[in-house]
């Protein structure tokens, strides 16, 4: 794993989970791109965004107007690398701050970085798998699963074993490991 490609990455979900939008100038060109494509009706998303002020304002400032809880993480034996392109498996679990329910989503991301200067991320597309609802009584059962694990590292096996303890969650291990 590239130390500073990690770095960017490990920023970028903190810009996000924790609503820090300072941050993604610190991780994104001015002129980066963002695609999304998104497999499920639980969540929507523009399909492209341009300019780093623009995906600050999807993925950090409305996204944090919806969601709170969010536990984002990264699969770190999905890591692929080649050149200035990385791509991994993540995972996401976040409550609706309007209702409580509870959302668990899983995905690709792909980071093209720029060759030049500080290595910042040009290119990024996030793949959503999938995007399960879970209801409110669920919500401290899956959200201390999540608290549990190493973040925004993880390795896929431990991710799996600390789900496997949540019954609800049968569906989305089983599809992880696809």
């Amino acid at each position: 794993m590239s130390k500073p490609y990690k770095q960017h990455i490990g920023r970028y979900i903190k810009a996000k989970d924790q609503n820090k939008p300072h941050l993604m100038e610190s991780v994104f060109t001015q002129n980066a791109t963002l695609s999304m494509k998104v497999d499920s009706d639980n969540i929507a998303f523009p399909s492209e965004t341009a300019g780093l002020d623009e995906i600050t304002a999807v993925l950090i400032r409305g996204f944090n107007q919806s969601y709170e809880n969010i536990y984002t993480l990264c699969l770190t034996d999905t890591w692929q690398q080649r050149d200035c392109e990385v791509s991994c498996r993540w995972l996401v679990a976040m409550t609706e701050k309007s209702s409580g329910l509870v959302r668990v989503g899983f995905g690709e991301y792909h980071w093209v970085f720029a060759r030049e200067g500080l290595n910042l991320v040009s290119q990024l597309t996030i793949v959503i798998d999938d995007m399960q609802l879970f209801p409110v009584e669920q919500q401290s059962e899956i959200m201390d699963c999540f608290e549990n694990l190493s973040y925004p590292w993880a390795v896929t096996a431990d991710v799996l074993e600390s789900m496997s303890e949540v019954a609800a969650l049968g569906e989305v291990c089983s599809n992880i490991q696809r």
